[in-house]
């Protein structure tokens, strides 16, 4: 029931340069473009940490491997956020008392940072050809690293709604979490002392690469609307970089386009504080945006999206106590079934 807009997403390409590999997974359906890439909204899960704890306790100074200018991003450094290292850093801000928060539930930012990770190691849950993939090498390498951090998360993230991350930040008691930059938002209001050391920066790099979840919005335009040339208009007219500059200012970053050409607005370089906190807050460099379920169908995407096998299997291992191949036969019988149906 929604209008092809091809030759809209056709004109943004041309201008803009291409769109967000997850935008065009979700919006692209069967060739045809069914919506347009929306600002409003549209979110990346990225690190958002706790300066002042990762240097004390973990000596790492995230704001000297991610300063607030890519230019100055020293290749050497940023490599060696992979997540061996976040791993090990997760340990000790464990051992002194502020363990990170990675939510571990059947809810969207569980699904997203769990997706990135897995993207990674080179996990395939299905392919674009409905080939089961998930028995693998790389998921058992995976599922034995996610037991290792659970390890030192709190035990109970995997009861937290997608407000339980934010909360755990904006507490004091975490020293980072995934997530765009609502916390470190709401932190400057509620506790300025924690919003002032926070520091949003790409994912670690993983063996396939460094990836992150992308939340993508996108504006539609109903098959039966009386006036679709109007709204043709105004859907080109909003996704203009000067009209998304706007939103993006009025959110203090929050909004992401799925163009990296607009990644070069004022807002990421100007917002604090601390000034440049939410800079990393964009994919740079070598970061690439994931979704959980690609590269299958999406219909099929979405299903293991929504049902969050990812986080379900890490949950079985670890807080469940099934044994790793009981746990990917699990996964194997249910993405036979979001294929059946």
């Amino acid at each position: 029931m929604l209008e092809p807009l091809d030759e809209i997403a056709a004109a943004l390409i041309k201008q803009y340069g291409p769109i967000s590999p997850v935008a065009e997974y979700l919006a692209k359906i069967k060739g045809a473009w069914r919506g347009v890439p929306a600002a409003s909204g549209s979110q990346v899960k990225p690190c958002c940490s706790r300066l002042d704890l990762y240097k004390e306790h973990a000596g790492i100074d995230l704001r000297e491997v991610f300063p607030p200018d890519e230019t100055k991003w020293d290749s050497a450094k940023v490599d060696s956020w992979n997540w061996d290292a976040y791993l090990a850093s997760a340990e000790k801000l464990f051992k002194a008392g502020y363990p990170v928060g990675l939510p571990m539930g059947q809810t969207s930012d569980s699904v997203d940072w769990v997706g990135a990770l897995f993207d990674a190691h080179g996990v395939v849950m299905v392919d674009a050809k409905d080939n089961i993939k998930i028995n693998s090498d790389e998921t058992r390498a995976v599922l034995e690293y996610a037991k290792k951090l659970m390890a030192v998360i709190p035990p109970d993230v995997y009861a937290w709604d997608d407000a339980g991350n934010n909360r755990w930040l904006i507490s004091g008691k975490g020293s980072g979490i995934m997530n765009p930059p609502s916390a470190w938002a709401v932190a400057k209001r509620d506790n300025p002392k924690v919003s002032e050391n926070c520091w949003t920066h790409p994912m670690p790099r993983g063996p396939k690469g460094r990836f992150v979840g992308q939340l993508p919005q996108f504006y539609g335009l109903w098959s039966f609307s009386k006036n679709k040339a109007a709204a043709k208009d105004f859907l080109l007219f909003i996704s203009q970089k000067p009209q998304v500059a706007k939103l993006v200012e009025a959110s203090f970053g929050y909004d992401l386009p799925s163009f990296r050409s607009m990644y070069d607005l004022d807002t990421w370089k100007t917002v604090g504080p601390p000034l440049g906190t939410v800079y990393g807050y964009p994919p740079r460099a070598d970061e690439q945006t994931s979704i959980a379920g690609a590269p299958a169908r999406s219909e099929v995407g979405a299903q293991i999206y929504n049902q969050a096998i990812n986080t379900v299997m890490v949950a079985k291992l670890t807080q469940g106590g099934e044994k790793l191949d009981a746990v990917i036969k699990w996964a194997e019988n249910e993405l036979q079934g979001t294929l059946r149906s």
